[in-house]
C-alpha cells in the first residue's frame, strides 16, 4: 500500500484485470481505475488528453467529474496542487514496492527460494557462440536499462512491462542454472532461485500470495529472480473444466500481473518448447535455445570441473571420454564426482581412465534406466526436448 500526503493506494485483483484503488485523504472518497487508465489519469491531470475525466476548476475549488461514471470529486485548489503533483509522481510499480505482507507472511518469510551469492564467470560456461551472443545481449539490455528509461525517455511511455525477461529452453544440465548465476554475477546481484512446485498451495489463494512474495523480495533486495523448471507454470492456460483449472489460470495470471510490475531481471528455464502461453511469450525479452554440447565442448567442461589439485593417471583422456559418451555438461559433473569416488574407494592414489568409464558408464545407466520407467516406447516420441 502506498501512504501519500494526499491520498492511499493499493492494488487489488478483479478476475485478470488489476486496478489502483485511491482513497483521499480530504473527503475519503475512493477512486478504482484499471491500470491503463491510471495512466489515461496522469495524462488527462497534465492536461494532455481528457479520455478518463474532465476538471472543472474555479477560484476556489477544482472538480474532477470521471466520465464512466460521472462521479465528481471536489477539492480546495491547494489539496488539488498537491493531490496532482503527488499523481504525476507516482509510478504503479512504485505502489507495488509499498505492498506490505506483514499480515499475511512474516518478513523472513517461507522458504521458497534458495539464494546463490554468484561466484561463476564466463570463463565457466561452456556454450556455443551463438548462446553466448544472446546471453550478451540480454546483458546488454540490463545495462542499459538506466539509459533506455530513464535519459532516452522511454520511461514516460512505458510505465509497465519493463523487466528484462528471459527464458533459458532446454533439457536439463545443458547450463541454464550457470548462465543464470553468471548473470548474476554480472550485475553484481544474488541469484534468488525459485523451484516453482515449491510455491504450489493446496489452499485457495496461498499460491498466488506465494508467487507475488517472491518478485516482492526480489524487488526489495535487487537480486536476479530465476525460475527452474517452470514449465508448469508458463504453459498454456487451460480449459476450465473444474475449480482445480481455474485457479491454475489464477495463479498463472498472478504471475503474468507480476511480470507487468517488475523492473528487475528475471529468468524462466523450461525444458519443452512446445505448448508456451502466448501471454507468456509476449512478455518475454528474449528467448535462449540452450544447445547439446559438441565433442569439443565436453572435452573443455571435463576439465573445467577439475581442480589443479585433483591426481589425473597419465592414461586419462578426456576427448576419448568426450567421443565416447554424449552427455550434457549435468552429466559430465556426476561422472568426474563419481570417478573421483570410485578411485577413494579403492585407495588409489589417482584418478584413472577406467574410473571414469565407470563411472560413465553407471551415469548412462541410470539415464537409460529412468528414461524406460517414465514412458513407454510409444510415449517417448511425443515428448520433443529441445537440446
Amino acid at each position: 500500500m502506498y501512504k501519500g500526503k494526499s491520498f492511499d493506494a493499493w492494488y487489488i485483483e478483479k478476475g485478470s484485470d488489476v486496478y489502483i484503488q485511491i482513497a483521499l485523504h480530504h473527503n475519503k472518497a475512493i477512486v478504482s481505475l484499471k491500470t491503463e487508465d491510471f495512466l489515461k489519469f496522469k495524462e488527462d491531470l497534465k492536461g494532455k488528453s481528457n479520455k478518463i475525466i474532465s476538471l472543472r476548476p474555479t477560484a476556489k475549488l477544482t472538480e474532477i467529474i470521471f466520465r464512466k461514471n460521472n462521479m465528481s470529486i471536489k477539492l480546495p485548489f491547494k489539496k488539488f496542487k498537491t493531490f496532482k503533483r503527488e499523481i504525476l509522481e507516482l509510478e504503479p510499480n512504485n505502489i507495488r514496492q509499498f505492498i506490505s505482507f506483514e499480515d499475511d507472511i512474516q518478513e523472513e518469510g517461507p522458504d521458497f527460494f534458495r539464494v546463490i551469492n554468484p561466484k561463476k564467470t564466463f570463463k565457466d560456461l561452456v556454450l556455443t557462440e551463438k548462446n553466448l551472443e544472446e546471453i550478451q545481449s540480454a546483458l546488454s539490455q540490463i545495462k542499459n536499462h538506466d539509459l533506455i528509461f530513464n535519459k532516452w525517455g522511454l520511461n514516460k511511455k512505458h510505465n509497465i512491462g519493463k523487466a528484462v525477461s528471459l527464458n533459458f529452453i532446454g533439457q536439463p544440465g545443458l547450463g541454464k542454472t550457470l548462465a543464470a548465476e553468471v548473470i548474476a554475477k554480472e550485475l553484481n546481484k544474488k541469484l534468488y532461485i525459485v523451484d516453482y512446485s515449491s510455491l504450489v498451495d493446496s489452499y485457495i489463494g496461498e499460491t498466488g500470495k506465494n508467487i507475488r512474495y517472491v518478485f516482492f523480495k526480489a524487488a526489495k533486495d535487487n537480486a536476479v529472480l530465476f525460475f527452474d523448471e517452470a514449465d508448469s507454470i508458463i504453459s498454456s492456460r487451460t480449459f476450465v473444466m473444474d475449480s482445480t483449472d481455474s485457479l491454475i489460470n489464477m495463479d498463472k495470471n498472478i504471475l503474468l500481473k507480476e511480470l507487468e510490475f517488475f523492473e528487475g531481471v528475471v529468468i524462466f528455464s523450461t525444458n519443452l518448447s512446445q505448448n508456451l502461453d502466448k501471454a507468456f511469450e509476449r512478455r518475454i525479452s528474449a528467448h535462449v535455445l540452450f544447445e547439446h554440447p559438441t565433442p569439443e565442448q565436453r572435452e573443455r567442461i571435463y576439465q573445467l570441473l577439475l581442480d589443479k589439485k585433483t591426481p589425473l593417471a597419465q592414461d586419462v583422456n578426456f576427448k576419448e571420454l568426450s567421443e565416447r559418451f554424449d552427455f550434457t555438461g549435468g552429466d559430465i559433473k556426476k561422472v568426474v564426482l563419481n570417478a573421483a569416488r570410485i578411485a577413494a574407494s579403492s585407495n588409489k592414489k589417482n584418478i584413472s581412465i577406467n574410473d571414469f568409464i565407470k563411472a560413465a558408464e553407471l551415469i548412462k545407466k541410470g539415464k537409460e534406466t529412468l528414461w524406460s520407467m517414465e514412458d513407454s516406447k510409444a510415449n517417448r516420441k511425443s515428448i520433443n526436448y529441445i537440446g
